[in-house]
């Protein structure tokens, strides 16, 4: 059977003050830098967090920033193109309307060349028709 006497009452006391003095010396001094290290790894992981949602924000705001850089881009194309459009038809219309007022000024020299030539000829005809008269009555 178990006896109790003296050296388990030393032992007793001195498991106790051996749990007293680690307690003091490792087990506190530990577990206050297991809990700084622990507290650092916690604002490290929402730092961390905090550094991803900015990026992500970032992010968004280059893809918020680049829709509407290509909403103005395709405008500005849109009223190049439309003033482009309007640049050409009024250049056709005038090319259409001078092009048309040279067709009617050649018209009218080709009709005066026509009228001219048509009165030449028929002075000339009336000219050679004397002539032929005049050969033949002869």
């Amino acid at each position: 059977m178990l006896q109790i006497d003296a050296s388990l009452l030393v032992t007793f006391f001195v498991v106790w003050i051996l749990v007293f003095v680690l307690s003091k010396v490792f087990w506190k001094p530990m577990s206050r830098i297991t809990g700084e290290r622990d507290a650092l790894l916690a604002a490290d992981r929402e730092a961390s967090r905090r550094g991803g949602e900015a990026y992500e924000k970032s992010l968004q705001d280059v893809a918020a920033a680049m829709k509407t850089a290509r909403a103005a881009a395709d405008k500005a194309r849109d009223d190049i193109e439309a003033d482009a459009l309007r640049g050409k038809s009024r250049l056709l219309a005038e090319t259409g309307a001078v092009s048309k007022d040279r067709l009617e000024k050649a018209r009218a020299q080709v009709r005066d060349e026509i009228a001219r030539l048509r009165s030449e000829l028929a002075v000339e005809a009336e000219r050679l028709a004397g002539d032929i008269e005049k050969r033949l009555l002869d």
